[in-house]
């Protein structure tokens, strides 16, 4: 059995939401998780509220990864803390050894705060330690200040005997549009914990304990917070009122869990009317804005990598199994066009109001928060002309993917423009959409002329103009080469490649249209 003596040993001082969250490896790492790209800067934002107060609402428009993002974090948040943190045998609330090791530190120095801090602690983690500064003998009472005072120097040499358990926990996700009894069951009588984290119980994490049981432990998404009844959430609001972080009422006495606990709206919670504004204070709400079209080109690649790995290996879409197949280099031989890319890419980003992207991160200011909210009130406008979020993006590629296959004449699956032109007439997207992401394209590619990225060289609109209608062969050959990132493929992939996405390139190129 280990105990706080044996941490001391091994160098152990503690671990926190805060210490994981301010830790700059850690926050590199889930920036650069590609299963969320973009948004780095709300990103940091979201895990400096977390890191402060343990909780943070996530506003921004249905459909942009906000849930996602929440359960990334969390999940890369608990892997960190079972990796790194023990806790007090027996505290289903998983108070940290460290508290421990502060208080033998400074017994010495101040006495009485350090009893104070071993008085802070869940019933359960003091009768650990009772246990133990009992030494068999009459029982000690923690409450009872003069009778640890009289132990005197003994107290710190006895704490370094309280046994230890490593941390384990688990992310729970609470949906009250599928699971509405849920946050009903986490806010219900806390007290039962005894009865589910009894003597008997062997694990931090209790399986049987339901939802009561996670919340004890404060690792959890709650999505779509602005559905629930204004009644549950004033009554979470209560149970998250401190501002420095997540606490309960046991019994009418405080106990502080470490957690993080993430809620996500694609409303503002003006929807509830004045009632609205304690709610938003008590809770740091962070504007999680649309990506820009440079990250949803990151996107759009990766929901193409991972849907044509699918239709190859004939798997279901479990993110891990994908994951794998893609370190194994599954689907090397197929191709998405570059063209194919950025016009889905821009599709989307053209169909969101421009105020719910390109935001500087900085939620407090008010105005940018006004115009947030005016453009989640146009996106969820039944009159307007639906915007393209990424369920619907994945969706899409989905079928082009599977449209693209029916059609392949060889080994290889090559996705072009002209498949995904073919397959979104099937969506109701605007005319006028689609007409700006081509003409996009168009000044994307005579950009890629002019800077002098392919092998014609031109100077002037003129001069360009009169190169595009003399193009050669050869030269519109470099031209696709270099724009799809073709060097390094073998001679027949290029032949084949290029044979496919030249059509989509010629129409682009006809001066007529340009």
């Amino acid at each position: 059995m280990q105990t706080i003596g044996d941490l001391i040993e091994a160098g152990y001082t503690g671990c926190s939401v805060r210490s994981i969250m301010t830790d700059s490896s850690f926050r590199n790492k889930v920036l650069e998780d590609k299963t969320v790209r973009g948004n780095n800067n709300v990103k940091k934002l979201v895990m400096d509220k977390l890191a402060v107060g343990g909780k943070v609402l996530l506003t921004g428009p249905t459909g942009e990864a906000k849930t996602l993002f929440a359960r990334v974090l969390l999940n890369h948040l608990t892997h960190e803390i079972n990796n790194r943190k023990y806790h007090i045998k027996g505290s289903p609330f998983l108070e940290d050894a460290g508290y421990l090791i502060k208080v033998i530190d400074h017994y010495q120095k101040n006495i009485y705060g350090a009893i104070e801090v071993l008085q802070s602690l869940s019933p359960y983690a003091r009768r650990t330690i009772e246990e133990v500064l009992s030494e068999g003998k009459e029982k000690v009472d923690l409450d009872n200040t003069d009778q640890i005072v009289k132990l005197g120097k003994k107290v710190p040499e006895l704490l370094k005997n309280v046994p230890i358990e490593k941390t384990l926990v688990r992310t729970a996700q609470i949906d009250p549009r599928n699971d509405p009894d849920s946050l009903y069951m986490l806010l219900a009588g806390v007290e039962s914990l005894e009865k589910l984290f009894g003597d008997d119980s062997e694990t931090t994490f209790d399986p049987t304990s339901h939802k009561v049981g996670t919340l004890s432990q404060g690792f959890l998404v709650v999505n779509e917070i602005q559905r629930l009844h204004l009644t549950l959430l004033e009554s979470l609001m209560g149970f998250l009122e401190d501002p420095e972080g997540i606490k309960y009422n046991l019994a009418g006495q405080p106990v502080y869990v470490d957690g993080a606990i993430i809620f996500t709206s694609n409303a503002p919670l003006t929807v509830f009317g004045e009632e609205s504004q304690p709610i938003i204070n008590r809770i740091p709400e962070v504007l999680w804005p649309a990506r820009n079209v440079e990250d949803r080109i990151a996107i759009v690649k990766d929901m193409f990598e991972e849907h044509l790995i699918i239709q190859r290996a004939n798997i279901v879409a479990n993110p891990a199994l994908i994951r794998m197949y893609e370190l194994t280099g599954e689907g090397k031989n197929d191709f998405v066009s570059q063209l194919a890319v950025e016009f889905v890419a821009t599709l989307a980003s053209e169909s969101i109001p421009a105020s719910l992207k390109n935001l500087s991160g900085r939620s407090e200011n008010k105005v940018a928060r006004a115009e947030f909210y005016a453009g989640l009130d146009e996106v969820h406008n039944p009159q307007r002309s639906p915007y393209i979020d990424l369920r619907t993006l994945n969706n899409a590629i989905g079928e082009i993917v599977i449209r693209a296959d029916e059609d392949q004449r060889s080994q290889s699956n090559i996705i072009t423009l002209d498949n995904v032109k073919a397959t979104l007439e099937l969506y109701d997207i605007s005319p006028t959409l689609v007409n700006n992401a081509i003409q996009s394209l168009k000044l994307n590619i005579r950009e890629h002329l002019r800077a002098g990225g392919s092998a014609i060289s031109v100077e002037e609109v003129t001069e360009e103009l009169d190169k595009l209608t003399t193009m050669s062969e050869e030269q519109l050959k470099q031209l696709i080469i270099e724009y799809e990132g073709l060097q390094g493929y073998d001679e027949q992939a290029v032949n084949e490649i290029v044979e496919m996405v030249k059509p989509s390139y010629e129409s682009l190129l006809d001066v007529a249209y340009l």
